[in-house]
């Protein structure tokens, strides 16, 4: 067993900051930050998985429960964040090509104890991310490990989404981290989302579907995930089949126009999002 323990430290940094007032064009990175400062803003509903902390020499991570209600999340039993707990001041970002329609990004950053990375993407009512965090400090009893965290954040309206006979879908895409390589900060795990909802005898139901899986740094691929029949409830869905295996759903938006959420699974990490077809 590896006697050190793993303490978390909360250092989420997920792209809420206000651009300057700088005059001139709007550059897509000053875009990109009112866009996110104006969903933290306006968002009621915050998801967060474990907080998985990878330490040196360690064959499994220390993980850190997370629980969420009423728009803040707690993480253990010490810490609670809501939507005004995501800002930054001074970030890299680079923004990506679109995938299925949701916009792309990638954030790198630093504070005195940590390098971070956050790979996510947004829409108009919802963001959603995942995050490492390097732990740089030598004095830390954490030096050297990596700490993950998976959030997707929006305005929920507690609703279901109006969906007839024939069901509709949401599609967009994954970001994720792949346990085995949780210290190489920029190997990030992307492919492709989709939420389908279709009426049920009782309820709505929903298949959620991720597809093309891959390593943007290692190209290693993955195996398709897919969870079936879920009930969909005040907007939201989702599965617990234990540590590790994970699903949780939400519908943001005015008419339910965008879904997000985390999940956990066959040692992939991370967050979704997706807009409606």
């Amino acid at each position: 067993m590896n006697p050190r323990k793993f303490i978390p430290v909360i250092a989420v940094i997920a792209l809420a900051g206000c651009s300057s007032g700088d005059p001139g064009p709007i550059t897509p990175e000053q875009a990109a930050r009112a866009d996110y400062a104006r969903i933290a803003a306006a968002a009621d509903t915050v998801m967060f998985g474990d907080v998985l902390g990878y330490l040196p020499g360690a064959a499994d991570p220390e993980r850190v429960g997370a629980a969420c209600a009423a728009g803040y999340c707690s993480i253990g039993f010490g810490r609670a964040f809501g939507s005004d707990g995501f800002s930054v001041d001074e970030v890299e970002l680079e923004i990506l090509p679109d995938r299925n329609g949701v916009r792309k990004v990638v954030e790198r950053g630093s504070t005195e104890r940590s390098d971070v990375t956050v790979f996510g993407g947004w829409m108009k009512h919802s963001f959603f991310g995942s995050q490492a965090n390097l732990v740089t400090d030598e004095k830390s009893p954490n030096a050297g490990a990596t700490v993950v965290y998976s959030f997707a954040i929006g305005s929920g309206t507690g609703t279901n989404p109006d969906v007839l006979e024939g069901g509709a879908t949401w599609r967009g895409f994954v970001a994720a981290r792949d346990a085995s390589v949780a210290g190489d900060l920029d190997s990030v795990v992307s492919g492709d989302a989709s939420v389908s909802v279709r009426p049920g005898q009782a309820a709505l139901r929903a298949d959620v579907a991720f597809t093309g899986l891959a390593n943007a740094r290692t190209r290693t691929s993955y195996d398709d995930m897919t969870w079936k029949d879920l009930a969909v409830s005040g907007g939201a869905f989702g599965r617990q089949a234990g540590a590790g295996d994970t699903l949780q759903g939400h519908f943001f938006g005015p008419d339910q126009e965008e879904v997000g959420g985390v999940f956990e699974r066959d040692g992939l990490a991370g967050a979704f999002g997706a807009t409606r077809e």
